[in-house]
């Protein structure tokens, strides 16, 4: 007599519990993804960056003009177009096919780099692929149609080829070159003493932006270094950066930007020194950390990049996957709250602490790799 006949009780709790699973780690968060993006596209909030500030810059540049002109009620509300060359010339094929298709694609797009960079992190683990759709910044990632999502997945493609000078090099310029926040990411590749990656890097980021700035226009280099400075002078006390944190603490910016120095200064000794000490999924850990806490502007889709260090530290499923669901109070809105703020960091730190202190037992299985270079 087999076990189950034996235990029909037993055999009806783990059907039970199997289907529960594939209800609310499989078909629940494809649902609920499609559920939100038919209720954002009939309120008119998807794909807001996207919509506000992507599109009229390819379409401007494709029409030969300036991807950076902006009002000041744009530039203040938070939709300018404030990136490098590149990304302009990245969003153009968007614009091809007109606004309507052009934000269908790229939010297709964002949502695509979720199991990318999943899959490139080595999580094999199906339950995963669930549960990170149930997070606020995923979701904020592809409801705004950023470039964190593409990013994300970037980071994790250095990851995967590390050991490969030439690739993981290209990789890290055209993220930098895309959205210079990620900086952090070519301080890794030094502290794990990556010189010809690092070299790459950066003769690859010189061709790439010497072109797009060609495609651009180098006298329009000013203006996106002006209106850079004119979006963080107007946003700085919103979101969740460090000068957000020393607003809401009743500090003014100029002790925000201390704070941020700091604490920047603190996350990139801990790079250098873990990647000194060969912890390479230590070292980008707190990369991952010195991305968060430089960026002079921080909003709630920027955590998506947890993503990476739990991957790492847990390549199946476990109660820590759950943790950024905790943020969903803190919906991408202005203003934020000190309580938000409180809650964003709260999360970050948890995840960010279980990864660097998890064991490498529990770390994801690397291929085999070649001494670094």
């Amino acid at each position: 007599m087999s076990t189950a006949a034996r235990h029909p009780l037993n055999s009806r709790q783990a059907n039970f519990r199997r289907a529960l699973t594939n209800i609310s780690l499989g078909a629940g968060p494809i649902g609920l993804s499609l559920f939100l993006l038919a209720f954002q596209y009939k309120i008119h909030e998807v794909a807001v960056d996207f919509h506000a500030a992507y599109y009229p810059a390819a379409l401007r540049l494709l029409d030969g003009g300036n991807p950076y002109a902006a009002s000041q009620h744009q530039v203040s509300s938070g939709m300018a177009f404030v990136y490098p060359a590149l990304s302009a010339i990245g969003f153009a094929p968007f614009a091809l096919p007109g606004r309507s298709i052009g934000q269908i694609l790229f939010v297709l797009v964002c949502l695509a780099c979720v199991p990318a960079a999943l899959r490139a992190l080595n999580v094999r683990d199906w339950r995963v692929y669930g549960v990170v759709l149930y997070w606020l910044p995923i979701y904020s990632g592809w409801q705004t149609a950023n470039l964190t999502l593409p990013l994300m997945l970037l980071v994790a493609l250095a990851w995967r080829h590390r050991d490969k000078p030439l690739v993981a090099g290209l990789i890290t310029a055209v993220a930098i070159s895309l959205k210079p926040f990620v900086w952090p990411l070519a301080l890794w590749l030094l502290a794990t003493r990556r010189w010809k990656a690092a070299a790459w890097a950066l003769a690859s980021g010189i061709v790439l932006n010497l072109a797009a700035w060609t495609v651009v226009g180098f006298n329009e280099l000013s203006t996106f270094v002006h209106l850079s400075s004119s979006d963080t002078n107007a946003l700085w006390k919103g979101g969740y950066g460090m000068l957000a944190v020393a607003h809401h603490l009743g500090a003014s910016r100029q002790l925000g930007e201390l704070l941020l120095v700091l604490v920047s200064a603190l996350a990139a000794a801990a790079v250098i020194a873990l990647g000194l000490r060969r912890d390479e999924r230590g070292a980008l850990t707190s990369t991952i950390l010195l991305m968060l806490l430089a960026s002079p502007l921080l909003w709630a889709h920027y955590f998506a990049l947890l993503l990476v260090p739990l991957a790492l530290l847990r390549p199946r499923l476990a109660p820590v996957w759950a943790l950024p669901i905790l943020m969903w109070p803190i919906p991408p809105r202005q203003p934020v709250y000190g309580w938000e703020e409180v809650l964003a960091w709260a999360v970050t730190a948890t995840v960010l602490l279980l990864s660097l202190r998890g064991r490498a037992s529990t770390a994801a299985p690397r291929e085999p790799s070649a001494v670094p270079a």
